[in-house]
């Protein structure tokens, strides 16, 4: 820093800044002001910062190459805590959906810190499913730290930072959700936890490249087998086949296999579980339909009892506006007929 941007434009390789960051050190910025911008913006959202090599610096995510600098965090996040990552596609199943919130909910009674990206889908059910257990979750951010990304996840980001964990992010604030950054923030996921588990993740999913992350280090890496014919299991399905994950069909798996203790409650619980497992689900239920408006009925024609729908999506293919699109799929939820997820999604019942 006392170099000012031409030493830092010189170490640009092994800094790994990109090009974005390489044409603005060369108009010559001045870094001590940049700096304190950063420190205000990030204390006015509730962040503090942490620099590689502080005594509260995560000791497990100093072993990743080019471990991060500095970590923006909001919350409570410690130097050394058994993590386990739930990890997946934010398009995922119904199936999908409740694996990832029992894993968070499993984990958190076991007294695990439950580690994601807190992107939709896989990463908001795992960090619903740690609340709910009464544990602690890390969300990881693709953006800055002042940036609620996706926006839906607000309040799931401050429950997480005033008391229920944390919210992490090494981005800059102000820093926009791109897709450069979020093999950036995968890594910082991995690097966190002890395990990773893959619940649901299609070949493109960057799932993948957390479990790529993970088994580089030697860290364990699990995947939930699914069924063969969803493409959406495809990359989870992948790993399997080609000996890069174990198996596991539910967290007392993965806190067996770690050797960590299971509470009792876990063990009574699925000593009595029954039914098919949720991977492979059957036919959904048929509740009753009530008389509902042409808007309701358009709605609910686009929804199936399989994979979630967000609200936008639905809105645009209905043609209706979004706050209209939501206020009805609440009258159907009202009604029976469909099912809300977290991050709003939503299924037909």
């Amino acid at each position: 820093m006392e170099e000012g941007p031409t030493a830092l434009l010189r170490d640009g390789e092994a800094l790994k800044l990109n090009l974005e960051a390489r044409e603005y050190l060369a108009q010559g910025p001045d870094l001590h002001e940049l700096g304190a911008y950063a420190l205000e913006a990030a204390r006015r959202c509730g962040a503090r910062v942490l620099l590689l090599g502080d005594e509260g610096y995560p000791k497990r995510l100093c072993g990743v190459p080019n471990p991060p600098r500095l970590l923006y965090v909001r919350g409570s996040l410690a130097a050394e805590a058994r993590r386990v990552a739930v990890v997946g596609s934010r398009d995922a199943d119904e199936a999908g959906l409740d694996l990832a919130h029992r894993f968070g909910d499993a984990f958190a009674r076991a007294g695990v810190e439950v580690v994601s990206g807190g992107a939709r889908g896989i990463d908001t059910a795992a960090h619903e499913g740690a609340l709910w257990g009464e544990g602690r979750s890390v969300a990881v951010l693709g953006s800055g730290i002042d940036v609620d990304y996706p926006p839906d996840n607000r309040n799931l980001f401050e429950r997480l930072a005033n008391g229920g964990g944390a919210v992490v992010s090494e981005l800059p604030p102000g820093t926009e959700p791109a897709a450069r950054n979020f093999p950036r923030r995968n890594r910082i996921v991995a690097g966190l936890s002890d395990a990773v588990v893959v619940v649901r993740a299609a070949l493109r999913s960057g799932a993948l490249i957390t479990a790529a992350q993970a088994g580089a280090r030697g860290t364990k890496v699990y995947a939930v087998p699914g069924d063969p014919s969803n493409w959406r299991a495809e990359g989870s399905n992948a790993l399997l086949r080609d000996g890069q994950a174990l198996v596991t069909t539910g967290p007392i798996d993965v806190l067996t296999d770690l050797d960590w203790p299971i509470p009792e409650i876990l063990l009574s619980t699925a000593a009595t579980r029954t039914g098919v497992p949720a991977s492979y689900p059957g036919e959904p239920i048929q509740p009753d339909r009530t008389v509902v408006d042409a808007a309701g009925v358009k709605l609910w024609q686009l929804l199936d009892g399989r994979t979630p729908a967000h609200v936008d999506d639905l809105a645009l293919r209905a043609q209706i506006p979004a706050r209209e699109a939501l206020g009805k799929l609440a009258e159907l939820e009202l009604k029976g007929m469909v099912v809300q997820r977290p991050g709003k999604y939503f299924l037909r019942r």
